[in-house]
């Protein structure tokens, strides 16, 4: 059911429209930029790193689990950047990290660091000045090849960098160019997302601007880039031929508000001419989804939306054991990467049931070719906010969801955690094995961007905004997961001469082996073994209803 949303008028607050002649809709409030500030301080540039986390070797189905670019490294790089933005890809060998402030290399094998770079660096390495954070990364197992997308020096311009070989730390090449600037005063391609498939490289942004000079940046639509695969990966040099542009603009009468927020390009290796796109509604809780037809040539267009139903509500804060509710759990825009398998789609996002205030990781099931969602599942339990999950699946589909979740109770740091499901004949999630405890934070009191002895946090309380979940290319039975953690504070007690007492993040990457969790004789024959582990939460199921046409 078609809902409209009232809130009360703020600066940041959008304009109704009328969409095809309908009565007005109001597009939700909490679309805005959200890019945050550099933040440096002269002791940052002087630290060392005490209370770095070792490596964890792990007979169980976690192999291996190491910690990834810190606070504490970027801010060396001097670029201190809230919130991180945590991302990474495993490869061949190796696991790149690419965040706000830094990029790392680690091996595969032993989690060691082979490189540790200022992302600046790194954007300069491939022959481009700079960049201003968001990026993504994903690595092409056909081509053996990495991509990088991010900002560029101005936030009106999307970079591509593209490996040479299936070494990270090899040679690279980039490419830019504007991914929104018309019509607007510092105008901003804001949030870019990264997905491939067989045909083409798929780049979705939230555009922003403001009407005059200095005035507020507002949303103004959404671009969806669509570039053919061969362009980026089939030369020496990555080019731009064939790239095309769907721009969306909001929000005067008559604008579209169907193509939705932050737009996802599904990951697919599946043969098909076909690109296929969700997002989350501008208007609604519920998700859209469409198609680009003809993927990667002259003639792509995009097919109608299709709305897919849903209930849920508005998210809140994520709560501490410390008695703090002030971790931003961002809204409900699927931030992170989406994937299919089998003609099966598979997504999660942060919702907030309709009854209840705490938070919780939605995985979704959907037929690509019908749009029927097939399962809806909730990863929660009570007392506990569930949030910045990120999800992949195999060609036999299993699915890896790696999430945060914190709480009151005493075990309610903020702590990285992943489940596994088995994708059962009729599309629906059956769990494997429990609830797996990654990386527990390693304060009850983290204030994003403020002192850890602050009575009152200041500011965005910002966390994420995104983590992600890969499969490994030399076997498929193995996840490798990257999200955030808190880190020490940056204070003596902890090691850190001359600190400042700011709270800081870290990331951590772990490798999840599903062979160890499970024997697949065959299909269809499964023989779950249970991992001896403390169940750390339960889940919910839920069903919804079928689609309908937008």
């Amino acid at each position: 059911m078609k809902r409209t949303l009232l809130f009360a008028t703020t600066a940041l607050a959008l304009t109704m429209a009328t969409v095809g002649g309908a009565s007005a809709a109001t597009v939700k409030p909490w679309f805005e930029f959200k890019k945050a500030p550099l933040v440096i301080s002269p002791d940052d540039l002087l630290l060392d790193t005490a209370g770095a986390s070792t490596p964890v070797f792990n007979a169980g189905s976690v192999r291996i689990g190491f910690e990834g670019i810190s606070q504490y490294d970027a801010a060396n790089f001097a670029r201190n950047f809230i919130p991180p933005d945590t991302m990474g890809a495993v490869g061949k060998t190796q696991f790149l990290s690419v965040l706000n402030g830094g990029v790392g290399v680690f091996d595969k094998a032993t989690g060691a660091p082979l490189a540790k770079i200022s992302d600046v660096a790194f954007w300069a390495n491939a022959g481009l000045i700079s960049t201003n954070g968001d990026p993504r990364v994903m690595y092409n197992a056909q081509a053996n090849r990495w991509i990088v997308v991010a900002f560029g020096s101005n936030l009106k311009d999307l970079q591509i960098a593209v490996s040479d070989t299936h070494d990270a730390l090899g040679g690279w090449k980039a490419v830019a160019f504007e991914g929104f600037g018309s019509g607007f005063f510092s105008p901003v391609a804001d949030y870019p997302t990264l997905a491939l498939d067989a045909n083409a490289v798929y780049i979705g942004t939230n555009n922003f601007g403001a009407t005059t000079l200095g005035g507020t940046q507002s949303f103004r639509g959404t671009t969806l880039n669509v570039i053919p695969l061969d362009s980026l990966f089939g030369g020496a040099v990555p080019s731009l031929d064939g790239l095309k542009q769907f721009s969306t603009p909001c929000c005067a009468a008559g604008s579209d508000l169907t193509r939705g927020f932050t737009i996802q390009g599904v990951n697919s290796s599946e043969a098909s001419t076909t690109g296929n796109i969700l997002a989350v509604s501008l208007t609604d809780f519920e998700l859209v989804r469409y198609d680009v037809l003809n993927a990667g040539t002259a003639g792509a267009t995009l097919t109608p939306s299709v709305t897919l139903g849903s209930s849920y509500s508005t998210n809140g804060a994520g709560r501490q054991p410390s008695g703090l509710r002030n971790i931003d759990t961002l809204d409900d825009r699927v931030g992170t990467s989406v994937w299919e398998q089998n003609g099966r789609i598979y997504a999660v996002h942060t919702v907030t049931p309709t009854v209840g205030d705490e938070t919780r990781v939605r995985i979704y099931v959907i037929d690509s070719a019908t749009n029927t969602v097939l399962d809806e599942y909730e990863i929660g339990s009570p007392g506990y906010d569930y949030y910045m999950g990120s999800i992949a699946v195999n060609e036999a589909g299993y699915v890896v969801v790696g999430y945060n979740r914190s709480g009151l109770g005493p075990d309610g740091k903020i702590s990285f955690m992943t489940r596994a499901f088995e994708t059962l004949p009729d599309g629906t999630l059956a769990p494997v094995g429990l609830e797996l405890l990654l990386k527990e934070s390693l304060t009850d009191r983290y204030l994003n961007g403020n002192t850890e002895a602050s009575l009152t946090p200041v500011g965005r309380q910002r966390w994420g905004d995104y983590s992600a979940v890969t499969v490994d290319p030399e076997n498929s039975s193995i996840f490798w997961l990257i999200g955030q953690f808190a880190r020490e504070a940056n204070t003596p007690e902890n090691g850190h001469p001359g600190g400042t007492g700011f709270s800081r993040w870290g990331t951590w990457i772990a490798a999840v082996d599903l062979g160890r969790m499970v024997t697949v004789p065959e299909p269809g024959s499964l023989a779950i073994m249970m991992i001896g582990l403390v169940v750390l939460g339960a889940s919910v199921r839920r069903r919804r209803p079928a689609p309908v046409a937008n």
